[in-house]
């Protein structure tokens, strides 16, 4: 019973390292404070910076991610056949 609260801890405490090592990437590769837009309720400038970021990895990189999903789709129906 106590590994089993002790991997839920674990997940846990992985799942904050991750939001916050996010954060710091965003702060410093991207210059976008998303913590500092939150606190002083700067939420509209947030959410344009990050549809400006997400609307210019679009324009570049678009046909490349279609490319990608597809082949995700098309794996996880190779895998489902293959299970069946």
């Amino acid at each position: 019973m106590s590994q089993f609260k002790f991997k839920k801890e674990r997940g846990f405490i992985q799942i904050i390292l991750i939001v916050v090592g996010a954060l710091v990437l965003l702060k410093y590769i991207y210059d976008i404070d998303i913590v500092g837009f939150l606190t002083q309720g700067r939420f509209k400038e947030l959410l344009d910076r990050v549809y400006d970021l997400g609307t210019k990895g679009w324009e570049k990189y678009s046909e490349t991610l279609i490319k990608l999903w597809d082949y995700i789709i098309n794996f996880v129906k190779n895998i489902i056949a293959k299970v069946k």
